[in-house]
């Protein structure tokens, strides 16, 4: 086990990229991220090291990530990696068969000591990623560690494996995104000793089959027939369990994924009819939907105009700049949203660096002025808050002019499918 130093310098680090680019966090299901025990969390992976970013840094609670063992390949990769509780796991494409299973061998016993410490390891069940709103054939990799750490322990460790639905609105290059997880009831491994002491085989295919279950229940999936329509009404359903004021947001969502997922012809023609009605309006569902406004980051914002305004300015063309970057240099576009947040913290750190050096140069007596360094931090994210903001803003003043009758009817055709979702 090596010092974690990277982990709770990243940690920090990327609170500016991810509040610049995560509008909110969904949280559901929390009761089932159990405490005080060891944790394996099967998620999907549809966003490469994203996905790591957010059991890491945003649910609070102490994740380890295994990640493609190819990219532990040099020693410097390998320590940084590991000082930022990230695993390998090695697959047959990842390196030779040696490597590989002397390699997997080593995260077999740093996982053992790790979950008899009580902490939690995340593992992507479908093995790779890609950044859109499908599922891939997921691998049984989950339920074999699961049955390696209770024969290791003769069955007493306590595990529990639980399967996770990881969505988001968007991928790169759209910037703006709201992440909803989903922890589904967890699988006791103690309770089947009996199956993984006469068939292990069968205990592994069991995991796997608990963890589509859940998949298919919660994880947004638009690739396929309707394809249109059911990315509309993910941004209806992300519009309906919208809070103005938290940014995470824990045990609230509302409407059926499942029944979003198996949309079929006569809630495709609602939701086409309802579309078109809203372009020939020329407003928005968030606006037939009465959604809030982050009332609060725009008092910020304006408050702190004079010095977050600037910071905001700089921020927006750095981010630019990035896109443009890591679209001419990442064809690869797995890793497009991750190598962006990377980068993005980078940006961060300069930005720091340049409001230190600049305070220092020019009021260097004036003390106080140090701490609206993290101030003007935040109300520069507070900006991009707000401009992510203003398209509904603007459409909502067309809202409110129009007739009530117009209103009523979108209203009405809005509530079929929220209906149709309950």
């Amino acid at each position: 086990m090596v010092n974690e130093w990277a982990f709770h310098i990243i940690r920090n680090v990327l609170r500016l990229p991810v509040g610049a680019m995560i509008r909110k966090v969904h949280f559901d299901g929390t009761e089932h991220f159990k405490e005080g025990v060891p944790v394996l969390i099967a998620s999907t992976h549809p966003n490469s090291f994203f996905d790591g970013v957010v059991f890491e840094h945003m649910s609070r609670r102490r994740v380890y990530t295994l990640a493609r063992g190819d990219a532990f390949a040099k020693p410097f990769a390998n320590y940084m990696l590991r000082s930022m509780r990230i695993l390998p796991i090695f697959r047959a494409r990842d390196a030779d068969p040696k490597t590989a299973r002397s390699g997997n061998a080593r995260t077999m016993d740093e996982l053992f000591e790790r979950f008899k410490l009580k902490h939690g390891i995340l593992i992507f069940t479908e093995g790779v990623a890609y950044p859109e709103k499908s599922l891939l054939p997921l691998k049984n990799g989950t339920g074999s560690i699961a049955a390696e750490m209770a024969k290791r322990s003769n069955h007493e460790m306590d595990l529990y494996v639980v399967p996770t639905a990881l969505n988001y609105t968007s991928f790169w290059p759209n910037m703006f995104k709201t992440i909803h997880v989903t922890y589904h009831k967890p699988i006791r491994v103690k309770d089947y000793r009996e199956m993984i002491e006469n068939n292990e085989r069968d205990f592994i295919k069991m995991v796997t089959a608990k963890v589509q279950d859940a998949f298919d229940e919660s994880f947004v999936v638009t690739k396929g027939e309707f394809t249109e329509e059911k990315e509309f009404v993910h941004d209806l359903m992300v519009n309906e369990n919208y809070e103005s004021i938290p940014f995470k947001i824990n045990n609230r969502w509302k409407l059926s994924i499942a029944k979003a997922n198996a949309m079929n012809s006569d809630l495709a023609e609602k939701v086409r009819k309802y579309m078109s009605s809203l372009n020939q309006a020329k407003v928005l569902d968030s606006n037939v939907g009465n959604r809030g406004f982050d009332y609060l980051s725009a008092l910020i914002a304006l408050i702190t105009f004079g010095i977050s305004f600037p910071i905001f300015l700089v921020w927006s063309l750095l981010f630019k700049l990035n896109d443009r970057f890591v679209k001419r240099k990442f064809r690869n576009i797995v890793f497009r949203d991750a190598v962006k947040v990377g980068i993005g913290s980078g940006h961060a750190m300069l930005l720091i660096l340049g409001l230190v050096i600049l305070t220092a140069v020019f009021l260097p007596h004036h003390w106080w002025v140090w701490t609206l360094i993290p101030v003007a931090l935040y109300g520069a994210i507070c900006w991009f808050r707000v401009v992510e903001a203003l398209p509904h803003l603007w459409k909502e003043l067309k809202w409110r002019g129009m007739d009530d009758k117009e209103q009523d009817s979108l209203r009405s055709m809005r509530q079929e499918i929220v209906s149709a979702l309950q």
